[in-house]
């Protein structure tokens, strides 16, 4: 019965988990409730172990945590604090420019450097303000083949071109810089303008003193008349010309003609052409000096400005300037060469003499010199005679003294109070 029983028993297989269960061990699988060797227990101590050491690394990881965070947190505070601080920046920048763009300002006015004109030669350049004698000499080799006394009768010599403008004046076969002097610029021809050139504009003024001069006169030619030399002393002399000091035969006075003779060749005529072709002859002038011939005979040497000081007289101008040969004159037909005009020249120029000066100079003549003959009861009548003919027709003329340029406008003033009356306008007559 119990080898049967023994025969029968059931034997119970394994479940699936038991049989397809396994644990991994270092060398492979082993299926689980199997007995696990020493180097399995030894491994997994060693796996415990290290799970500990990572535990407590871990752990002090948390304890540290707090002071982190706090230090990240302050470490992005910053970063968003220098973001804004960058942005706001930025922001005013732009807003600057902005305004700037905005707000144009003028653009600046740059002079261009005018080019030089060597062509022309200007006193005004600094460079060449230095002595006159630098370059001018005194007298120039040719003044006795075109003066009668020694003068500055030509151009400086190419010495004082040559000391500052080589380069200009080796400057090709045809240099700019000789059309200041020569009329033709080639190698074989010397041909050169007048000294002076009259075509060309002024760059002088004169500065020539009417009353020192008088004075000179004065003093000096009452002498000769009286048969004394001019080097003795008087305590008084005449200190205005009667016809004393007159040539009677020629009628000549030795005082402004010295300089201002009568004139041998016509004026120039306006660019315009003579006022109704009226052309007046050559003694209705008085000459003006051109030349140093009036002036050295006493300034060569003896009186100063002697012929060294060239600045004495000569003053450079404000603007160059041409300087014309025609008349300004408001009484074309007056003729100084008449016989009845024949007078003493302070007669009728009364402040002339007066004058320390050239500038702005003028005839200066007053109504009163002509009126003497002109408007006298008894004689003439030949002012009130013209003012009479306006009053009757304002479109009348003035003939008698004046060209028709000047005998249509207005008559000035003073010539209403010679004829004795109220000055009145063409436009107010009827």
């Amino acid at each position: 019965m119990n080898s049967t029983r023994r025969a029968t028993e059931l034997v119970v297989a394994p479940t699936e988990r038991d049989v397809y269960s396994y644990e991994r061990i270092p060398n492979g699988l082993a299926p689980l409730g199997a007995k696990p060797s020493r180097r399995t227990l030894a491994m997994k101590k060693r796996l415990r172990s290290y799970r500990a050491l990572r535990i407590k690394r871990g752990r002090q990881a948390i304890n540290i945590s707090p002071l982190w965070g706090e230090a990240c947190g302050i470490l992005v505070l910053l970063a968003v604090l220098g973001s804004l601080a960058c942005l706001t920046a930025v922001s005013f920048h732009n807003t600057a420019q902005a305004q700037k763009r905005g707000v144009r300002k003028p653009p600046v006015q740059r002079s261009a450097t005018p080019a030089i004109d060597y062509a022309r030669f200007s006193h005004a350049t600094k460079k060449h303000q230095g002595a006159c004698n630098t370059c001018h000499k005194v007298p120039t080799v040719n003044w006795k083949k075109v003066r009668e006394f020694p003068d500055v009768a030509d151009f400086p010599g190419h010495a004082a071109c040559v000391s500052c403008h080589r380069q200009q004046f080796f400057k090709g076969a045809k240099p700019v810089i000789c059309n200041g002097c020569h009329s033709k610029v080639s190698p074989r021809d010397d041909a050169r303008f007048a000294f002076r050139n009259p075509a060309a504009p002024s760059q002088f003024l004169i500065e020539f003193p009417h009353d020192k001069h008088q004075d000179v006169i004065a003093r000096i030619f009452p002498r000769i008349f009286q048969g004394l030399s001019a080097d003795e002393d008087h305590l008084f002399v005449r200190s205005s010309f009667t016809s004393a000091n007159a040539d009677d035969k020629t009628k000549h006075y030795h005082n402004c003609e010295i300089c201002h003779s009568p004139r041998s060749a016509m004026p120039a005529a306006p660019a315009k052409g003579w006022p109704d072709s009226f052309v007046p002859d050559a003694a209705s002038f008085k000459d003006s000096p051109m030349s140093h011939a009036s002036c050295f005979s006493c300034h060569w040497k003896s009186q100063p400005p002697t012929n060294e000081n060239c600045a004495g007289c000569h003053k450079l101008a404000d603007k160059p300037a041409i300087t014309t040969d025609v008349p300004n004159r408001l009484s074309m037909k007056f003729r100084h060469a008449r016989e009845q005009h024949v007078a003493e020249c302070t007669t009728c120029h009364i402040n002339i003499t007066k004058s320390s000066t050239l500038r702005g100079l003028k005839p200066d003549v007053p109504i009163t010199a002509c009126t003497e003959c002109h408007n006298k009861d008894g004689l003439r009548l030949d002012v009130s005679k013209e003012l009479e003919a306006i009053d009757k027709n304002r479109e009348f003329v003035c003939t008698y003294c004046h060209t028709s340029n000047v005998g249509r406008r207005d008559p000035p003033s003073s010539h209403y109070l010679i004829a004795g009356r109220g000055a009145i306008k063409r436009d107010s007559i009827k």
